[in-house]
């Protein structure tokens, strides 16, 4: 009756582990409650069982725990595993991030073990140790204790302990990205778990030989693998390791651009989240599906789930995360035309950057210090041993007393050399590292100000972009009104006729003047339109062939004006989906520039081809072509280049900004080939888009 008790003990805590995302605390208080009825030496197995499972959720639950355990072991006078609890705590303290009670733990440990002669507990006390001070950077020292596990459970033919210790050299091995020795080492953990069926070690398992797949850019194996610990994990119906195969797939099909796929996955985890309260996996699975909303153009409803992941990362301290949300929640500003709270998530993003440097500048100086600490240890160890051989000799004294008086006298000045050695070094250590906290903490009040600094600043320039873009809709608009109203009495005073030909030319130049201004106020409130409203395209689909041919033969009279041939080869069928006004504008102001800019008697030459779904326009003339300096600024706005019109014609320096804005909307590439005195040719590829 007593083991049966016991094994539905086990059961209970078997689904604590598959919930340890979250303390489910009606099932502790269970376990509580039939823990009063098991013996002894099965209350502290539970014990055991209960502090392991806690040490990443609640590392002080696993000490709490664990801590009870080692006491009723040292009751009872366990003849064997009574390291284990002190294993259990220095895992403990190493989660929360104090590596020196860790260290300290681990190494009691391993004495316990050698004291009881308990060989299975010594190895995994090495591989504990060992990871404490991979955790820590210490991979020599993580290296060392590793490999002394590996030939205890070697001679032990201990499969399960090989097991862990192949899975904590494949971690060492991928942190020196040497990938092939990872693989080895994780694959030989795989093939020792699934001899032993332990089914939660196979997940897991299986995961870290994705990964590291997906580490080598082998994205197929990586996702065979998870694929085969989804499965596993259906099977023990393990929810936790379930949601964690589901968002590691996710994560890597996102990066493989199989968004459809990823948003999926990444649901089913959100799904199996909300039941468990995992705040880790809820974060990035959010992630996940605020990335494909941007994928689908849905920026308004990926904007909440930003906040949100900047929110819970905020809360958890979690700064990589809150970094990655902040900066694509400020890319969906920009594409809303909402330069305000762009511009705020950018400073943001510095500030969180800026934060992430003293935090990995505080974590290596603790990590020096434990190291230092360390070394330390060793070498107090050292000097006791050096302490012991002198206390034995003093022992022995009585018969050689006169020899062994000078042995005496000269261990005691080694000993006082290598101490005031050691002291002098420390000394020196300390001050260095007394030094090296006084500078961050100048560079910290430094970059503070200067934090402030650019704060106010980026405040000042936005409020003066406002002011300049209202100034300039204002003088815009009022300009446009006179200039209409300039050329509708021209054209009247032309209607009535009876003017003598000086004033006909005179009239002329008026109507070219002002059309010449009309035309360039209303390129100037199309470029400040497309940059700030940021209006998404209106997808339609058309005929691609008959719009190239309609939007040529509109310029054959500007053309043969000039005595340019302007040519069209056009291969293109079918109908395809864009925004055709983008395109239109995209195509009038590349023709017309080509005319433009063309002297008398060439051709202009206009061709168009799909490519992979892809609208590959070509527009290439024999003008004077693109110096060097006029290709750094050849898509700024107002920036009139070396080049001038053959025909009188006026050139503002927009028209280029504007076909940049309008590509860049339907997501497409713009490349300019050209050499000074020897034409250009600028193609234009726009990728279908998806109604």
């Amino acid at each position: 009756m007593r083991n049966l008790l016991f094994l539905w003990v086990l059961f209970l805590y078997l689904l604590v582990c598959g919930k340890a995302g979250a303390q489910n605390l009606s099932i502790i208080d269970s376990l509580h409650a039939v823990r009063k009825n098991l013996s002894t030496e099965d209350q502290f197995d539970v014990l055991n069982a209960v502090g392991f499972e806690y040490r990443y959720s609640f590392p002080d639950s696993t000490i709490f725990y664990c801590t009870q355990a080692f006491e009723l072991g040292k009751t009872l006078a366990l003849s064997k595993n009574l390291s284990k609890p002190l294993s259990f705590i220095g895992l403990a303290f190493a989660n929360k991030g104090d590596y020196n009670r860790s260290a300290e733990y681990h190494e009691w440990a391993i004495q316990v073990a050698q004291q009881q002669q308990d060989s299975v507990q010594l190895g995994f006390g090495y591989n504990n140790l060992g990871r404490m001070f991979f955790d820590g950077g210490d991979l020599e020292r993580a290296s060392t204790n590793l490999f002394h596990a590996k030939e205890i459970f070697e001679d032990l033919e201990d499969k399960s302990g090989l097991a862990y210790v192949y899975r904590s050299l494949a971690n060492i091995y991928k942190t020196q990205q040497d990938y092939q020795q990872a693989i080895q080492m994780s694959t030989k953990a795989l093939q020792l778990r699934t001899e032993l069926n332990d089914k939660r070690a196979i997940v897991s398992s299986l995961v870290e030989l994705g990964l590291i797949y997906e580490s080598i850019g082998e994205t197929e194996k990586a996702l065979q693998n998870l694929a085969i610990a989804d499965s596993v994990a259906e099977l023990i119906n393990d929810r936790v390791t379930l949601a964690e195969v589901e968002q590691a797939v996710a994560e890597i099909l996102l990066v493989e651009g199989e968004y459809e796929k990823a948003f999926q996955h990444a649901s089913n985890v959100l799904t199996i989240v909300a039941e468990i309260t995992n705040l880790r996996l809820t974060i990035r699975a959010s992630l996940v599906k605020a990335k494909y909303l941007i994928w689908k153009n849905k920026c308004r409803e990926a904007i909440p789930i930003f906040n949100d992941v900047i929110s819970r990362s905020a809360q958890s301290g979690n700064l990589n995360y809150e970094i990655e949300a902040t900066r694509l929640a400020a890319g969906c500003y920009r594409l809303l035309g909402d330069k305000r709270m762009e511009e705020g998530l950018l400073t943001r993003q510095e500030v969180l950057r800026e934060r992430i440097i003293n935090v990995d500048l505080q974590r290596q100086i603790e990590r020096l210090e434990f190291q230092l600490q360390i070394s330390k240890k060793e070498r107090e160890n050292e000097l006791l041993k050096a302490s012991q051989a002198n206390s034995e000799s003093q022992l022995s004294a009585q018969r050689f007393q006169n020899r062994l008086l000078i042995i005496l006298v000269i261990s005691i000045s080694m000993v006082s050399v290598i101490l005031w050695s050691f002291n002098r070094k420390r000394r020196f250590v300390n001050r260095k590292l007394q030094e090296q906290n006084e500078r961050i903490l100048k560079q910290q009040e430094e970059i503070s100000n200067v934090n402030e600094d650019l704060i106010r600043q980026n405040q000042q320039l936005s409020e003066l972009n406002y002011e300049k873009n209202s100034l300039m809709n204002i003088v815009a608009h009022d300009l446009k009104s006179p200039l209409n109203r300039i050329t509708g009495l021209a054209n009247i005073m032309e209607l009535e006729g009876g003017l003598p030909d000086k004033q006909q030319e005179y009239l002329h130049l008026i109507k070219n003047a002002t059309r010449s201004g009309s035309n360039m106020i209303i390129d100037l409130l199309d470029v400040n339109s497309f940059e700030e409203n940021g209006h998404a395209p209106s997808i339609v689909e058309f005929d691609v062939k008959r719009w190239l041919e309609e939007r040529v033969n509109t310029f054959q009279l500007a053309a043969q004006a000039k005595s340019i041939q302007l040519s069209i080869e056009n291969s293109l069928s079918g109908n395809f989906n864009s925004d055709p006004e983008y395109l239109n504008r995209i195509l009038d102001n590349l023709i017309s520039n080509a005319i433009k800019f063309s002297p008398k008697n060439r051709e202009v030459l206009v061709s168009g081809k799909l490519e992979a779904n892809r609208l590959r326009i070509s527009v290439k003339d024999e003008g004077p072509g693109f110096s060097i300096q006029d290709k750094a600024f050849v898509y700024k706005k107002f920036k009139k280049l070396s080049a001038r019109p053959t025909g009188g014609e006026s050139s503002n320096g927009l028209g280029l900004a504007i076909v940049k804005t309008l590509v860049d909307r339907l997501r497409g590439e713009i490349n300019l080939i050209s050499e000074q005195g020897r034409g250009s040719e600028f193609i234009v590829t726009i990728p279908a888009a998806k109604e």
